[in-house]
């Protein structure tokens, strides 16, 4: 575990993520003591969007046509 102020990983940024991206615990501290922990993570590979993918999951009921009560005084 490699504890860094905000200057000072600012300043060593390379150095802080290969220290993250081999598995080590980074924390960084900024000056009002409050600590945050960088993770590496593997960014989720995202294939092409396909058309019609949620066809059929989502339904409207004729209540969603309805006017709200809220926009009756403006009518």
């Amino acid at each position: 575990m490699k504890t860094f102020t905000v200057e000072e990983a600012k300043a060593n940024l390379d150095a802080v993520l290969e220290h993250a991206a081999q598995g080590g615990t980074v924390i960084i501290i900024d000056e009002d003591k409050q600590a945050f922990e960088l993770v590496a993570t593997i960014a989720p590979q995202k294939g092409p969007r396909k058309a019609g993918r949620l066809k059929g999951k989502i339904k409207i009921t004729d209540e969603f046509y309805e006017p709200l009560p809220e926009f009756d005084p403006y009518s």
